[in-house]
């Protein structure tokens, strides 16, 4: 199965960024100045992911994310809109001309919905199922980016499922969970006394993973300077343990995840370039779940039947209504949680959601229906915002690690969150 698109360039006509450029040939592109962007701004009028553009059969879909100073096409604020000819768009005091190309590329589709035990109804979601099947087979290095909780892991366990290594071992290392002066240890292993404290040899977790697969989550957070010995690592497949002078051969399959863009991230020289290019012999994007609605209720039919341990266990229709209409910023992981909460509480969980709707204040329909539906969603999810958040760091006593972990989401969507609703605080001392 296949679907047929027309791939676009975007041009930096006119602002900071003048003269930049970015072909966009993958289904989902972000345009903002946060670290999720593929074509990442300096403009500090632009929002960190400001707008997203959607390749599809009938053109180019053209979103705005929710920004403080809006997307205009003409002159006229808009929040989504499908575009089949080229256009010019006002984002902050940036102008982006777009240019769709005249010949059509085919993006080709999974016959399946699954991929190991990540679920995707959705086109883009089996387009990022049938690349992954093609490289599972292979032994290519897969660079997997997407915000936290969308499922990298899933993803990377699944690959492995997968391939010629599959009878081998499966090793993780969280690059932002080990500190900064044990990272290398972690990864390549130490002598006896190498250090304070080695008091024996230990092996590292590229060892551990040798005949396998090592999923290294959170690559962009691998401090600069270790960066080198990773890339020779990969390159002459040895590895050389703290405290030893004798390289050791390995044999190992890199699979990488990130909640960064780090093609953006190598450009600004946050991440070295020579291992970009390495780790991103295939590279995927998984959307998160806000982009891909349809399929949020296989994915929590799934999770209700496993809870409940019954095949036949079905949603309620009012709750898959709240399901779909909720934005879920933790993504597939905060679903996980409330699906759990709602499999024990049964119907009490409509709680979260009716608590939700109080909060907004917007729940008469005569203001609403004055508004777009996108203009009314937004309205309501940003007074949600402005009531929750404030009360659930008030429950952490300011703690915004515990404040994320009360609210079941990931820590960076959380502060993306909190700056949504404060304005952004000035280091010149003026107001």
């Amino acid at each position: 199965m296949s679907l047929k698109v027309r791939a676009a360039t975007i041009h930096v006509a006119k602002g900071p960024d003048s003269g930049r450029q970015a072909k966009i040939d993958q289904v989902s592109f972000i345009v903002g100045v946060g670290e999720t962007a593929d074509l990442r701004l300096t403009d500090p009028a632009v929002s960190r992911e400001h707008l997203r553009v959607t390749l599809g059969p009938s053109g180019l879909r053209v979103r705005d994310e929710g920004s403080k100073n809006g997307t205009y096409l003409g002159g006229t604020r808009v929040h989504d809109v499908t575009l089949t000819s080229d256009a010019a768009l006002q984002i902050g005091g940036t102008t982006l001309a777009l240019t769709i190309a005249t010949d059509s590329i085919v993006l080709p589709l999974s016959v399946s919905d699954r991929f190991g035990d990540a679920i995707g109804t959705s086109t883009v979601m089996r387009h990022l199922f049938a690349q992954l099947e093609r490289a599972a087979g292979s032994d290519l290095t897969i660079l997997v980016e997407g915000e936290s909780g969308v499922g990298k892991d899933l993803l990377a366990r699944a690959i492995h499922a997968k391939s010629a290594r599959k009878e081998g071992p499966m090793v993780i290392a969280d690059c932002s969970a080990i500190p900064e002066h044990l990272i290398e240890s972690e990864l390549f292993g130490h002598e006896r006394g190498a250090f304070t404290g080695a008091d024996r040899a230990r092996k590292g977790v590229v060892e551990e993973a040798n005949g396998g697969t090592l999923f290294l989550d959170e690559i962009g957070e691998l401090p600069l300077d270790l960066q080198p010995k990773l890339l020779r690592m990969m390159e002459q497949r040895e590895i050389r343990p703290v405290g030893s002078n004798t390289p050791r051969p390995v044999d190992v399959r890199i699979i990488a995840a990130t909640n960064r863009r780090l093609a953006e991230a190598a450009r600004t020289g946050e991440f070295r370039n020579d291992l970009f290019y390495r780790l991103a012999v295939v590279r995927v994007a998984v959307p998160p779940l806000r982009e891909r609605t349809e399929d949020i209720l296989p994915i929590a039919r799934a999770m209700l039947r496993a809870s409940k341990k019954d095949p036949s266990a079905e949603l309620e229709e009012g709750f898959a209504s709240m399901l779909v209409a909720y934005s879920w910023p933790g993504n597939v992981r905060e679903l996980r949680n409330v699906i759990e909460r709602h499999a024990v509480l049964g119907s009490d969980e409509k709680g979260l959601f009716e608590e939700a709707t109080a909060l907004t204040g917007a729940t008469s329909s005569g203001e609403l229906a004055n508004l777009t539906y996108h203009e009314a969603r937004k309205l309501v999810l940003d007074r949600f915002d402005e009531e929750y958040l404030p009360r659930i760091l008030e429950r952490a006593e300011g703690v915004v690690a515990r404040a994320a972990e009360l609210a079941g989401v990931a820590r960076p969507s959380f502060y993306r969150m909190l700056e949504r609703i404060r304005p952004t605080k000035r280091t010149d001392g003026k107001p």
